[in-house]
C-alpha cells in the first residue's frame, strides 16, 4: 500500500473531516484563491492554505491537493525572490514532502492542474531557494546538502542536469552566464555547487537582480562589479523609459577599437526594471574583457534587445561587438556535439518543465537552419530540420506545445519546398 508521508500542519486545522462534495468545492476555492497570482493578484496564502489542510486531511490520496497544498506552503516559506534569503528549513522539508506526497499518488507523473511549474521542479525550486539561503550565508556544506536533497527526493533529472552542462561548456573560461527561471539557475548551482563543474563560470539569473539582496551578494562573491555605490544601488528600482542609444564600450584588444551602439527600448510596458539597468552596468563593466553569454530561450527584452550582437552558440548566445556574427560552420559544428537524448532512461519525461527545456536542443537547430537559409544554403537548411527530426523523435522528446509543433513542420516543410524559412 502506498505510504503518504504526513507532514507538519502550519495552520488551524478544523477537528472534524468534511464530506466529499464540500471537500472538493473547497479545494475548488483553494484553487482558485492561488490561481489569482496568475492576474497579477496577491493570494490569501493563509486563507489557502486553511482550506487546503482540511482537504489533504479528507483525502489524503488526492494528488492534486498535495500539489496546491505544496505550493502555499513554498510561498508561505518565501512569497517572492526578495525573500529567498529568509527561507526555512522546516518549512522547505514539509513543502517537499508535500510534493513527495503528490508524485507517489501520481506514480511519479503528476497530469493533475497545475499552478505554474510541475511538482518535480516545484521540489527543485523548494530545496534550490533553501541551498541559496545557506550559500548567502557563507555556508557551503549545508547548500551542497539542500541540492543534494534535490536529486534524492526527484527534484533533478540526470538528461536534463546534461542539457544544463552543455550549456556551460559552450561558454569560453571565464565567462558570464545570464540566465532567467529556477531551472537555470537550481540547475546550474547545483553542477557548481555539488559537481563542481565549470564553477570558473558566473552564472546570473536576470529575475533575481531585481531583489535587493542579490546584487549585493554577487558583488560580495567578488563577481560582479558595479558602477554604483552601496546606497545607489539599494535606490535603483523601475524607472519610466523611452527608446534611448545606448553603448557598450570594448576593453578588449583583440576587437579594435570596437563598442556597441544599439537602440536600447524599454522592457516592459514603458518601464526599464531594476534588472535592465543593472545588467546594462554590468556589461558596460565588462566591455568585453570577458566573455558574456546569454541562455538561448532568455526573452529578448531581457536582453536589452541586443540581437544583433548576439551570436548563436547552440544552447546559449554569446554577446560579440560585431552584428550579424554567427558562422554557419562553427555552429554546425557545435550542434553535432549537442546529445541525443536516452530511449533507456526516459524519467524526464515526466515532467512537462523538463520537455520544455530540452525542446531547446530543437530549436538550436532549427535557428542554425533558418540562418544557413537566409544566407541561400537551403539543402544544408534541410539537412539540419531533418536532422532534428532525427535526433528528437516526437516519442523521446514531445513538443512542449502544439503551436511549437506546427511551427518545426512549416519549417520542414518550406525546406523541402527549398523556399525560405
Amino acid at each position: 500500500m502506498m505510504r503518504i508521508i504526513t507532514i507538519v500542519c502550519f495552520f488551524i486545522i478544523p477537528a472534524c473531516l468534511l464530506a466529499q462534495t464540500d471537500t472538493d468545492k473547497l479545494l475548488g476555492r483553494a484553487k482558485d484563491e492561488m490561481k489569482k497570482i496568475r492576474t497579477g493578484e496577491q493570494p490569501d496564502y493563509i486563507a489557502a492554505g486553511k482550506m487546503l489542510e482540511d482537504v489533504v486531511k479528507s483525502q489524503p490520496q488526492n494528488a492534486e491537493a498535495w500539489y496546491y497544498y505544496g505550493c502555499v506552503l513554498d510561498r508561505y516559506n518565501h512569497k517572492d525572490g526578495e525573500t529567498i534569503i529568509n527561507s526555512q528549513l522546516s518549512l522547505t522539508s514539509n513543502t517537499s514532502l508535500a510534493f513527495e506526497n503528490c508524485l507517489a499518488l501520481s506514480s511519479d507523473k503528476y497530469t493533475g492542474d497545475i499552478l505554474l511549474l510541475d511538482p518535480h521542479t516545484k521540489l527543485l525550486a523548494a530545496w534550490g531557494a533553501q541551498a541559496l539561503y545557506y550559500a548567502y550565508n557563507n555556508n557551503r556544506d549545508s547548500a551542497e546538502w539542500c541540492l543534494k536533497q534535490a536529486v534524492q527526493r526527484g527534484g533533478i533529472n540526470r538528461t536534463v542536469t546534461n542539457y544544463f552542462r552543455q550549456v556551460l561548456d559552450e561558454c569560453g573560461r571565464g565567462g558570464y552566464l545570464f540566465t532567467t527561471g529556477d531551472m537555470y539557475t537550481y540547475y546550474l548551482l547545483y553542477l557548481q555547487l555539488v559537481e563542481r563543474y565549470r564553477p570558473d563560470v558566473t552564472c546570473i539569473d536576470l529575475n533575481l537582480l531585481n531583489t535587493q539582496w542579490y546584487p549585493n551578494w554577487l558583488q560580495t562573491k567578488n563577481n560582479v562589479t558595479f558602477n554604483y555605490s552601496p546606497e545607489e544601488l539599494a535606490k535603483i528600482k523601475a524607472m519610466r523609459w523611452d527608446a534611448t542609444d545606448a553603448t557598450i564600450p570594448n576593453r578588449y584588444a583583440a576587437y579594435g577599437d570596437t563598442s556597441i551602439h544599439w537602440k536600447l527600448k524599454p522592457s516592459q510596458n514603458g518601464f526599464l526594471l531594476r534588472s535592465d539597468q543593472l545588467l546594462l552596468d554590468i556589461l558596460q563593466n565588462i566591455a568585453f574583457t570577458k566573455p558574456v553569454y546569454f541562455a538561448g530561450d532568455v526573452p529578448d527584452n531581457m536582453k536589452l534587445f541586443l540581437n544583433d550582437y548576439l551570436q548563436c552558440k547552440g544552447l546559449t548566445y554569446k554577446l560579440s561587438p560585431v552584428k550579424d556574427a554567427t558562422s554557419d560552420i562553427e555552429l554546425a559544428s557545435r550542434l553535432k556535439r549537442l546529445p541525443v537524448v536516452s530511449s533507456e532512461l526516459t524519467t524526464y519525461l515526466n515532467n512537462r518543465d523538463n520537455i520544455q527545456v530540452l525542446n531547446n536542443y530543437r530549436f538550436a537547430y532549427t535557428t542554425a537552419a533558418i540562418n544557413l537559409s537566409r544566407n541561400g544554403l537551403t539543402d544544408e537548411a534541410l539537412q539540419l530540420i531533418q536532422t532534428a527530426g532525427n535526433k528528437y523523435p516526437e516519442d523521446l522528446l514531445p513538443f512542449f506545445a502544439d503551436a511549437t509543433r506546427q511551427w518545426f513542420l512549416q519549417l520542414k516543410d518550406k525546406a523541402t519546398k527549398g523556399e525560405k524559412l
